[in-house]
């Protein structure tokens, strides 16, 4: 597997996202976190759960399935998270989305939590695979919105589910396959809120190298308006199957 990523600022005074992409020999999952929380609450509920679900996934016993154990290593990180919270005037209220992938050759397993998403793109097509956990989502989905009338709703960055907010929380997950050579892209709303599918699709498409496509990315959802900040983490597939 082949990894890049990038986290900005980008127009807020620090920056709550966290991610995480394996070193050589590590378990290959990437996460993307996005914080929410006043002061440093929401940098620490990001960081924290990131810590928590590497830490559980690295040391968890063999036989559950890689749903079963992305589910409970959210678990995990929504204890740890909730906890803090619970016990820390600093960090009450904290709380923080979750995108995850287990990555293998053939296939994909993928748990999130919250707004920040994941796509897949096979080299021809970008499909969003995770679905947002929000207020305009669920509109959306009731069809009382149209999906161009949620990107600008004024309650578009209203989450419904977040790590750490309530004691418990189940993450949407699910298994999906990929090739060799197909892409999945990992963002905060920083990044998705700003750039849309279409233009995602084109850099993925134009740009041969994965740091360019990082960073591209990011600038673009810059100059587009984004008050957020913007993390974009890309993982390549490299060992699985090549049919195209």
């Amino acid at each position: 597997m082949i990894y890049a990523y990038r986290s900005d600022t980008g127009k807020r005074k620090k920056n709550e996202d966290s991610f995480y992409i394996p070193g050589e020999g590590d378990i290959p999952v990437v996460i993307v976190a996005d914080g929410m929380g006043g002061h440093v609450a929401g940098e620490v509920a990001s960081s924290k759960a990131i810590e928590r679900i590497v830490d559980y996934i690295e040391g968890a016993p063999g036989g559950a399935s890689s749903i079963t154990l992305l589910r409970q290593a959210m678990n995990d990180a929504n204890r740890a998270v909730f906890d803090l919270a619970m016990t820390d005037d600093r960090y009450t209220g904290m709380g923080t989305t979750v995108v995850m992938a287990l990555l293998e050759p053939g296939k994909y397993t993928v748990a999130s939590i919250g707004d920040s998403r994941l796509y897949h793109f096979d080299g021809r097509k970008l499909r969003r695979v995770t679905k947002d956990h929000t207020y305009v989502q669920e509109l959306v989905s009731a069809g009382l919105i149209t999906e161009d009338q949620a990107r600008t709703h004024p309650q578009r960055n209203l989450v419904t589910r977040a790590v750490g907010t309530s004691r418990f929380e189940k993450a949407d997950a699910g298994v999906k396959s990929w090739k060799k050579g197909d892409i999945l892209l990992l963002c905060s709303d920083g990044l998705c809120g700003s750039v849309t599918e279409s233009e995602m699709e084109m850099i993925l498409r134009t740009t041969g190298d994965l740091l360019a496509c990082c960073d591209k990315l990011a600038e673009l959802a810059y100059n587009n308006g984004s008050t957020d900040n913007i993390t974009v983490v890309l993982a390549e597939n490299t060992e699985g199957a090549n049919d195209r």
